[in-house]
């Protein structure tokens, strides 16, 4: 498991300071100060074209009479679907014959749908999407059966890359959204889905910023309530929960809603328009979806940031690991594989990004020393 970790940020965070001080006398190496968005499209750009290049010395027929089972979470949002067509893309394309089940949103499900694959002596399995720790048991028979496997959105043991968006620097972006929009004052809703580790990071990592406004008083500090959303009902369930909770609210001291993937947001704005609080009331949310996007932009709703991230990547990562690995080449696969993430705000027009959040740069040492301190690589000032 000494392989190295591909981290492919590519966060749309905007706001960072910089300080530059420059020595007078001290000469400057030329090192190159690249953008951060530049730097980390280069990143991925060079990763991703290693891959590439792996993939076009490969024969274009290598999957004729080859299975690969895929299993999905469920089909019923823009990322699961997103997912499935860029992984049946990246494999069909070269014969494979790729056969999905769908779990529905059920863990007992997709372990089944998982037994059926081992079963029919695939060549290969993704899983995609999923509560990680409900399918530990499942990922461990793959191994069992010697069945090389991919999977999106979770760790699994044995897997042979691990895809997923970064969920601990999104989440934590989320918080400092939430506490800079309501001043680390009042109550925030957390809704969230029970041990799904992805999902749990989002919202631990949020939680952890409100740590500084902590407090049993919502008009003094913040206040946190989390709910446990059903993965299989997730709009109903964040609608009538969020509603009770709205209900419950007399003094008016819910300021923000947190939820951990698109579903569950959509059912929280549908409970806010009911209520008229849309205006009073921040949604930070993760996941990207259409529902998402075009809610966002209704004149009824106030202040609203997601995470995005783009499954059509990281379908295609999870499918040409898979891949690679089926034709000696997984070597080339890294264990951990980090895609694009975003931070999407409806407070600017059409061309206009959030500016209260991070921004990540990738570089060097060399790189590092001159951006913040000015001078030639090793120079120490008097």
């Amino acid at each position: 498991m000494k392989k190295f970790l591909t981290v492919s940020l590519c966060i749309v965070f905007a706001a960072t300071i910089v300080f530059s001080f420059a020595a007078c006398g001290e000469k400057s190496i030329p090192v190159s100060t690249t953008s951060s968005s530049t730097a980390v499209t280069e990143a991925a750009s060079e990763s991703d074209d290693k891959v590439e290049a792996a993939i076009a010395t490969l024969d274009p027929n290598r999957g004729q009479g080859k299975m690969i089972g895929v299993v999905a979470f469920f089909q019923a949002n823009d990322w699961n679907r997103n997912a499935l067509k860029a992984i049946k893309e990246n494999l069909e394309k070269y014969k494979y014959t790729v056969n999905v089940i769908d779990g529905n949103g059920d863990a007992a499900a997709m372990n089944a749908a998982i037994d059926t694959h081992i079963a029919n002596k695939v060549d290969g399995i993704i899983i995609a999407g999923g509560d990680g720790t409900a399918l530990k048991s499942g990922c461990q028979k793959i191994v069992a059966a010697g069945i090389p496997y991919t999977v999106i959105d979770m760790f699994q043991e044995g897997a042979i890359t691990n895809v997923m968006a970064d969920n601990w620097g999104g989440g934590t972006q989320l918080g400092l959204y939430v506490v800079n929009q309501t001043g680390g004052i009042g109550k925030v809703l957390i809704l969230d889905t029970p041990s799904w580790v992805t999902l749990l990071a989002r919202a631990d990592s949020a939680d952890v910023v409100f740590n500084p406004f902590r407090t049993d008083d919502p008009t003094k500090g913040i206040v946190t309530e989390r709910f446990d959303i059903d993965a299989g009902n997730a709009v109903t369930d964040a609608q009538t929960k969020v509603a009770a909770a709205l209900s419950a609210d007399t003094g008016k001291n819910i300021k923000a809603i947190i939820t951990t993937w698109n579903l569950p947001a959509v059912g929280a704005y549908a409970a806010l328009r009911a209520a008229g609080r849309t205006k009073d009331i921040v949604i930070a949310s993760g996941d990207t979806g259409k529902d998402v996007l075009q809610a966002m932009r209704e004149k009824e709703a106030g202040k609203w940031v997601f995470m995005g991230q783009n499954s059509n990547v990281l379908g295609k990562r999870a499918a040409q690991g898979l891949d690679l690995a089926l034709n000696g080449k997984k070597d080339l696969v890294p264990y951990a594989q980090f895609g694009p993430t975003y931070f999407v705000s409806n407070q600017g027009g059409p061309n206009d990004p959030v500016t209260d959040g991070s921004e990540i740069k990738l570089q060097s040492p060399e790189q590092h020393w001159q951006e913040v301190f000015g001078t030639e690589f090793g120079t120490i000032s008097e």
